[in-house]
């Protein structure tokens, strides 16, 4: 063999090398991310019994007449240094209709469904049926709609189910649940997607997604 052909095979092998190398660099890293540290949250995973990470939100757990049932949640271990997690469930298919900074129940960007935090490091969940509270009696905080859309979840608090306006063909809407790890417990008297999140900047240890797909009914002819 001559040694021409020797050398880019040494040299392909040692960038493997190097790749591999950074990129367990890289993951631990990521295990490392927290306050005053850049770089990616450590994934949490999240699990949602009812149904599948990407699959139909059950008819139950949509809003109705008399209210709406929030569905169980799962989640991994957070990281060590998790204080409190926060988390946020919001319809990326509706735009805000009010995007002022002191709008409630809406974001800048998309729907507001259901925002609760300060939910203890400890709890590895939440069960079905959160009551429509705003502190539970783990010391939660869950935001009451005050303005903007849902126009139907206007003084309600907590969990606010899928509620698409009937269309003539069905629409399917894509509600993500975002959950975050803090190192941080947040001021009980945030009133505003708005103003949690910004608390938020800064503390965020890990973050996990889950998505269901819900889709509105078709409007009588």
């Amino acid at each position: 063999m001559r040694l021409s052909r020797v050398f880019p095979i040494v040299e392909l092998g040692l960038r493997l090398t190097l790749v591999a190398g950074f990129g367990t660099m890289a993951a631990q890293d990521a295990e490392k991310v927290g306050r005053g540290r850049p770089g990616i949250p450590t994934p949490v995973k999240i699990t949602i019994p009812a149904f599948p990470d990407g699959g139909m939100i059950p008819p139950k757990y949509a809003n109705s007449p008399v209210g709406s049932v929030s569905p169980a949640i799962e989640w991994s271990t957070a990281p060590v240094a998790t204080v409190t997690l926060a988390l946020i469930l919001h319809d990326a298919d509706v735009p805000s209709r009010v995007t002022g900074a002191g709008a409630s129940g809406a974001g800048p960007d998309d729907t507001l469904h259901w925002a609760i935090f300060n939910i203890p490091s400890t709890a590895s969940g939440l069960p079905e049926g959160v009551p429509h509270d705003v502190m539970l009696q783990d010391g939660s905080i869950q935001l009451k709609y005050v303005e903007g859309v849902p126009r139907l979840a206007i003084g309600k608090i907590g969990y606010f189910g899928p509620s698409p306006p009937p269309s003539p063909l069905p629409v399917t809407h894509h509600y993500i649940f975002d959950l975050y790890a803090l190192d941080a417990k947040l001021d009980p008297t945030l009133n505003s997607r708005e103003s949690l999140m910004k608390a938020m900047v800064g503390h965020v240890l890990a973050k996990g997604v889950y998505f269901g797909l819900y889709a509105n009914p078709v409007a009588p002819r």
